[in-house]
């Protein structure tokens, strides 16, 4: 019986080591899959038209710019989360320590994209805030406003880690960066949309 108990404990302690060089392995495999799609999608996709903002004034014109980098650094959080949830797959798994810091390093990428991502939604904000008058009135003319994204920022815990439960967090992270992108896409379309006439007339 003791003989039979040491063999579980090793199998078991053999197990909780190969999962963190197996979950990347199946990580890599899957993110090469993605890779390969897109770029089958991106080859047979249409020709887009140039998105430009010759159009419009220096400080729209960056602003514009810096919507664009945001939306996609918009990605580091969601794909930390998600990256996160897919090593705790297995629910029995996710709960044994093996004092190795796996879990901790997860945690602290999810903590640090969090925090770049609020940093680059307050700067964006500023820029914002700092248009100059003119231009203000530009972004009323179209209809744009900063509430909805300052709104979300504003929510409590915005962009804060609040459990150590990778399900429940990845729901409500998602949730959080999507009301955000929702919020930079209104100003990037009509930005891009709109004419030079239309907008200085």
């Amino acid at each position: 019986m003791l003989v039979f108990l040491i063999y579980c404990v090793f199998v078991l302690m053999i197990g909780v080591s190969l999962r963190r060089p197996l979950g990347s392995l199946r990580e890599a495999q899957r993110q090469r899959a993605n890779l390969e799609r897109e770029l089958r999608a991106l080859a047979e996709a249409p020709d887009l038209p140039a998105v430009t903002s010759a159009h419009l004034s220096p400080a729209l014109a960056r602003l514009f710019d810096e919507t664009r980098l945001l939306r996609t650094a918009l990605e580091e959080p969601l794909q930390a989360v998600r990256a996160w949830q897919a090593a705790d797959r297995n629910p029995w798994l996710a709960r044994v320590d093996v004092g190795d810091g796996s879990d901790l390093d997860r945690l602290e990428e999810v903590d640090v994209a969090l925090v770049n991502a609020r940093r680059g939604v307050w700067d964006w904000l500023g820029m914002v805030d700092d248009l100059p008058e003119a231009d203000r009135e530009t972004l009323a003319r179209l209809g744009l406003s900063v509430g909805p994204v300052r709104g979300a920022l504003e929510e409590r815990d915005a962009f804060r880690r609040t459990s150590a439960e990778a399900r429940k967090e990845s729901a409500r992270i998602e949730r959080l960066v999507m009301h955000v992108r929702a919020g930079l896409d209104r100003f990037e379309g009509a930005l891009s949309q709109a004419t030079r006439a239309g907008l200085y007339r």
